[in-house]
């Protein structure tokens, strides 16, 4: 059977700083999908931006940091009530600023990517997360880096 709930679309980014640490943000008790749980920056994009802009917009108003972003990672699906949510994550770096959280997070870390599934995360974050790895082992075992 079709599930007719619309598609949406989120960008999501692996910041890393310059110790490849990567910047997680908790959610605040008050917001209505994940309350309380740790993700990675992002979210939707408005109307005529591109996938860059939104993310690139998102990172600066939820944790106060310019980026530049230096390629795809990967995608996962995830499902809310009345959504089937495709998130786009990208790699990142930060290129300046502090952090200055929005009111949406309560907390910020930064975190090895190793370390990520032992976040308390939603599911499909946590998905992606092993998923990247797996993919960045495999880069490391061809190139000879790891």
């Amino acid at each position: 059977m079709d599930d007719p709930r619309p598609f949406s679309l989120s960008v999501k980014s692996l910041v890393f700083d310059a110790d490849r640490r990567c910047l997680i943000l908790k959610r605040s008790d008050r917001n209505r999908n994940y309350p309380g749980k740790w993700e990675l920056p992002g979210g939707k994009l408005s109307p005529g931006e591109t996938f860059a802009e939104a993310l690139i917009r998102e990172v600066r108003e939820e944790a106060g940091l310019h980026i530049e972003i230096d390629r795809l990672a990967g995608a996962v699906e995830s499902e809310l009530p009345e959504w089937r949510i495709v998130h786009l994550f990208m790699e990142a770096r930060v290129v300046r600023g502090d952090i200055r959280l929005s009111p949406e997070h309560t907390e910020y870390g930064w975190v090895a990517v190793d370390d990520l599934p032992l976040k308390d995360m939603p599911e499909h974050f946590v998905r992606f997360v092993r998923a990247y790895r797996r993919k960045e082992e495999r880069h490391e075992d061809t190139t000879g880096t790891g």
